[in-house]
């Protein structure tokens, strides 16, 4: 709860931080600086591309950190969805990159250790873009953000359809409570009926 109301004051000191005030100038532009400063920090371990269990950890973390985020009210939720950050890209776009990226490591063989990570970040990853996209008042802007773009539409779909199907190698889990293919290719299926109702009612 505390987590969500200090991301709650962030997500408004990023907000206030846009608006400029004569007698605020100096003050509001380092604020400013500050907010943007964090935020891309925070897109940089989202875009770590290592494949260390830490760097694995790093990227889950980041992701985390972005549900919080999108969970802290409108604010949180623009910043996550409109903002832009360095190299025309957004936040969005970054979490389709990492799952695409996750999936075909995956796919490669590795140990089992750093197989269930990235089990684990693609679980985080597909619980925040299922919310963003369920979400009655913000569902339709993330829809529209996520296959506005080809690239970031294509992207969209191919992670729609390959994790709401059976992995050829089965992702494993134990007693231990380590995610079960089942959750991903279910958290896969919320995902692909979103998308692709939305490209549907388009179309129509």
């Amino acid at each position: 709860m505390q987590g969500s109301k200090l991301l709650s004051v962030f997500c408004s000191g990023c907000k206030e931080a846009e608006i400029s005030d004569s007698t605020n100038d100096q003050k509001i532009t380092s604020t400013h600086k500050g907010f943007s400063s964090t935020l891309e920090a925070l897109a940089e371990c989202i875009a770590c591309s290592g494949n260390s269990l830490q760097d694995i950890e790093l990227r889950k973390r980041a992701i985390i950190m972005l549900a919080f985020l999108a969970s802290s009210g409108k604010s949180g939720f623009e910043i996550m969805v409109t903002r832009k950050l360095p190299g025309e890209t957004n936040f969005l776009m970054l979490i389709l990159q990492v799952l695409v990226f996750e999936m075909d490591v995956e796919a490669s063989a590795e140990p089992e250790r750093s197989i269930k990570a990235r089990t684990l970040l693609i679980r985080e990853a597909l619980i925040l873009l299922n919310r963003l996209v369920s979400n009655p008042g913000y569902s339709p802007i993330a829809l529209r953000v996520l296959t506005a773009r080809r690239d970031m539409a294509s992207l969209t779909i191919d992670i729609a359809n390959r994790l709401s199907q059976e992995d050829q190698r089965h992702r494993q889990s134990d007693v231990k409570g380590h995610v079960k293919e089942s959750e991903i290719v279910e958290l896969g299926l919320v995902f692909k009926k979103r998308v692709f109702a939305y490209l549907g009612d388009k179309m129509s």
